[in-house]
């Protein structure tokens, strides 16, 4: 019974892993964007994006070197900007205030 329990937690987990990653898919990075930058088949990464295949570490570690920024991000859901450790919602929230404060003076 705990295997079994255990697995289904990390299939649960390795899910909100594939969900954060999937998230930084856009117009601009597509598959064949992510191929170039990491080497990693753009079927695969197609694949991953539609749930046809599992994420592995493989991706995981791909994304991680692209987007160091994202690590604790990508893996926990969580951040640490003090530390360097953003999501793209932060970064993006962070880009429009100091363009704010750029417009003001």
């Amino acid at each position: 019974m705990y295997s079994l329990l255990s697995t289904f937690y990390l299939l649960e987990f390795l899910g909100m892993i594939r969900d954060r990653l999937i998230s930084l898919f856009d117009r601009n990075r597509t598959s064949v964007w992510f191929e170039k930058q990491t080497g990693i088949d753009r079927y695969r990464w197609g694949n991953i994006r539609t749930g046809k295949a599992r994420l592995s570490d493989a991706e995981i570690e791909a994304v991680v070197e692209l987007f160091p920024q994202y690590a604790l991000w990508l893996v926990t859901g969580k951040i640490a900007p003090d530390c360097g450790q953003v999501s793209p919602e932060y970064e993006e929230a962070n880009l429009k205030l100091e363009g704010q404060e750029a417009g003001s003076r």
